[in-house]
């Protein structure tokens, strides 16, 4: 059963503006070297069988799970992933799909730990078959992707579809754990879109570093998604004291100083924290 950790909640306020800025700066740096394509499969990466007794007009499209997948240098799937390492040139997602009504407008959006990077809209032509849909990320000068979270939202107009995150390199130290988990409203229990977590480097205390830091002072960090979700982009070493600084805009802030993990901490480590408004 995964472990699940609630941080107190102070009553200190930290500014957002600081966070936002810092935790910005390096995602309006990557989408703008950042290129991505969409299109269904090649037909043998289908993984839908046709129902017995299909419609002879879709009227709505329905998508499974985003699957992450490696591709061979022929451009088919060769496994799926849970993960990429570092140097990793192309991510793609995929998701099985039931049809895809007349004139749909699929709309694909691409975040960098969290931080909206590139969209991108698709008219696919009209089926009344399964298939699977595809999509990838690249840097357009084809060098290897930043380390970072990177989650993909699939859109038919302006109705979610989909959507899936990934990792890319951040393997870290052996004795480290992943930490994701959901921010949420104390009172409403609604997720919080767009708080942001920010892990500082060892020896790094975030009353200062709200002072004068700069992003180099930063270990890990990550912005929550539409469902309140997120996923450091660095593991946590076990043992090792970091400042914490958990904020959303309208709530009070969260710093945690020097919070160790403990040997027994499982991996990941699920975060369930609750915000209180202002």
């Amino acid at each position: 059963m995964r472990q699940v950790k609630r941080l107190s909640i102070f009553m200190l306020t930290i500014s957002l503006a600081l966070l936002a800025s810092v935790a910005s700066t390096a995602y309006a740096q990557r989408a703008a070297k950042l290129a991505a394509y969409s299109a269904p499969a090649a037909t043998e990466h289908r993984a839908l069988e046709a129902p017995a007794a299909q419609a002879s007009r879709c009227t709505a499209m329905k998508a499974g799970d985003v699957v992450w997948v490696a591709l061979n240098e022929e451009g088919e799937v060769e496994e799926e992933v849970e993960s990429y390492p570092s140097g990793t040139t192309r991510i793609t997602a995929q998701f099985e799909y039931n049809c895809i009504p007349r004139r749909t407008t699929l709309v694909t959006v691409w975040y960098v730990d969290g931080e909206a990077a590139l969209t991108s809209e698709d008219k696919p032509k009209a089926s009344n078959q399964p298939d699977v849909w595809q999509a990838q990320l690249y840097m357009k000068d084809e060098s290897p992707l930043p380390d970072a979270e990177y989650r993909v939202e699939f859109y038919v107009g302006k109705e979610l579809l989909t959507e899936g995150a990934v990792i890319v390199g951040g393997e870290g130290p052996v004795n480290a754990v992943t930490v994701q988990g959901t921010i949420v409203d104390s009172r409403s229990k609604k997720p919080i879109r767009g708080a942001v977590i920010v892990v500082l480097n060892e020896g790094v205390v975030a009353k200062e570093w709200l002072q004068d830091g700069t992003d180099e002072d930063i270990f890990a960090s990550a912005r929550t998604d539409s469902k309140g979700q997120f996923v450091l982009d660095n593991p946590i070493e076990i043992g090792v004291p970091h400042s914490w600084l958990i904020g959303a805009q309208g709530y009070r802030s969260i710093i945690q100083e020097d919070w160790a993990l403990e040997e027994d901490t499982e991996d990941p480590l699920v975060l369930d924290i609750k915000l209180v408004r202002k």
